[in-house]
């Protein structure tokens, strides 16, 4: 039977185009995955975050899974089969640490009893279960699998008889000064028994004992290893069994099982933002995915790193609609500064990304078109080491990337050539926009020129004001630009219309 995978529909197929690191960077989608993967290196987690799906048959098929851990019965009982793994596959790297042999055989069996009970756990509880996705689907059959035939029954019995074997070691200790004498056990009372009986008025109103966890994988004291070489010469056959067994044990962990516990990682570290950010009132959803144009309508939509950098705060970003229909595929949003063009822009990459790598995107409703590639260009600081000077090397950039545009290609510019004249970025910025409704590549551009919206085809979305034309609303709306109107709102605030200058100097 084939190893299933929880991520990939085609598991002999994994060689995906990395995006840019300038494009990840400029959509702060670092800061998302920062969030995603928490602390440390988690290279697994990253790996599959920078690796976009090319097909909307790929993102379906890892939206399924998202769907079915939507159910809270079901996501408990993965993410503890997620923990154990990760729990035994750490312990399991640590043992080359321990000095004394017989300890570690010990672990190592107690590690292998812990995998046997941890997939027999996960076997139970998964049957009857209903599953729509066809990844867990066939995970489900495979641990089935796995878990029925003879090897793995042989495996549990051979690790349950030699603990068993253990278990029955009975001995007495005699500390003389300083000698430890090991003797086999006597007839001498059982003072654990009398010690609980004796404290049973106290202790019966508390709750079970907490489970006993696997012991961390430190090097005991060197009394403790001569006590136990002591008891592997006083009962040689159960320890000889041991060391025997363990040395040729090898490693047990199945590779498929392995990797399943580290995919269900993503999902689940992925879902813990989710959650946090949801506990903010933030909303996210499974778009819609299309392989070809068939109109972009999405609602509700946020910046996630923003959402992110925020959250201790409980200051949410607002959430901003945008579509595109029929044969639109440009829009130039335009509005005063720090009214968050920016940031939708920001918003706009971040929720075609998302959906490329099959996860929730943050928004209320979203029907998105799949892209191949998202090229990002904005506003840089010029650096004395770049010959070419900045309007040339964003020139040059763009270019590249239009050479290269094809009808799923999403281009985002923020701010691009700000570093000339307004007449010559005009001109540009037009030119720009004729190629790019030439491939019919998805375009945000982001301006100061509110001339581009006015070109045929294009969707203008302006970013607003409140009554007080100083205060913004950061929202963006589809509606034609409209510039003048709020310099105009300004100039009447704060008294710098021409009437008002030619009143005060004629005083």
């Amino acid at each position: 039977m084939q190893a299933p995978s929880l991520l990939w529909r085609d598991t002999d197929c994994r060689t995906i185009s990395r995006p840019e690191p300038g494009m990840i960077a400029d959509l702060n989608l670092d800061q998302v995955f920062a969030a995603i993967a928490g602390p440390g290196p988690n290279e697994s987690i990253d790996q599959v975050l920078r690796s976009p799906l090319p097909h909307s048959k790929d993102v379906e098929f890892r939206q399924q899974v998202f769907e079915d851990l939507a159910s809270p019965d079901l996501r408990a009982l993965l993410e503890a089969f997620s923990r154990s793994m990760t729990d035994i596959r750490g312990r399991l790297a640590e043992l080359s640490t321990l000095h004394h042999a017989l300890l570690q055989s010990r672990r190592r069996l107690g590690l292998l009893h812990s995998y046997c009970r941890t997939l027999l756990s996960l076997h139970e509880g998964l049957n009857g279960v209903r599953l729509n996705s066809t990844a867990l689907s066939a995970w489900r059959q495979y641990l089935h699998a796995y878990v029925t035939r003879e090897q793995f029954e042989e495996l549990v019995s051979s690790c349950e008889d030699i603990l068993a074997d253990l278990e029955r070691v009975r001995y007495s200790m005699r500390i003389d000064e300083h000698r430890i004498i090991l003797e086999h056990a006597t007839d001498a009372p059982d003072y654990t028994a009398m010690i609980e009986r004796l404290f049973t008025p106290i202790t019966s109103g508390l709750g079970p004992p907490a489970p006993r966890r696997l012991p961390t994988v430190a090097n005991v004291h060197p009394v403790e290893e001569r006590v136990l070489d002591q008891l592997a010469r006083l009962f040689p056959g159960p320890f000889h069994k041991l060391t025997e067994y363990t040395r040729a044990l090898g490693d047990f962990i199945d590779p498929a099982i392995g990797r399943v516990g580290d995919e269900l990682g993503f999902f689940f570290a992925y879902l813990r933002l989710v959650d946090t950010l949801g506990g903010r009132g933030m909303d996210f959803c499974l778009p819609v995915v299309t392989d070809s144009f068939d109109g972009i309508r999405v609602q509700g939509a946020f910046d996630m790193a923003l959402a992110t950098k925020n959250v201790d705060s409980g200051t949410m970003p607002v959430v901003n609609d945008y579509q595109l229909v029929d044969g639109e595929r440009i829009i130039v949003v335009t509005g005063p500064n720090q009214g968050g063009k920016s940031t939708f822009a920001r918003m706009f990459g971040q929720v075609a990304y998302l959906a490329s790598l099959g996860c929730p995107v943050p928004a209320r409703r979203a029907r998105i078109m799949l892209p191949d590639t998202i090229s990002t260009h904005f506003e840089r600081r010029e650096h004395a080491s770049d010959a070419a000077g900045k309007l040339q090397s964003e020139l040059i950039a763009i270019h590249e990337t239009l050479d290269f545009a094809t009808d799923r290609t999403l281009i985002i510019l923020n701010e691009s050539f700000s570093s000339t004249a307004t007449s010559d970025a005009q001109r540009i910025g037009e030119q720009i926009l004729r190629k790019i409704s030439d491939t019919t590549s998805i375009a945000l551009f982001v301006t100061f020129l509110d001339e581009l919206t006015r070109m045929d085809g294009i969707v203008s979305m302006v970013a607003g004001v409140g009554a007080d034309p100083t205060l913004r609303t950061f929202k963006v709306e589809r509606k034609p630009a409209d510039g003048r109107a709020y310099a105009a709102a300004l100039a009447n605030q704060f008294d710098l219309t021409y009437e008002a200058i030619v009143e005060r100097v004629t005083r």
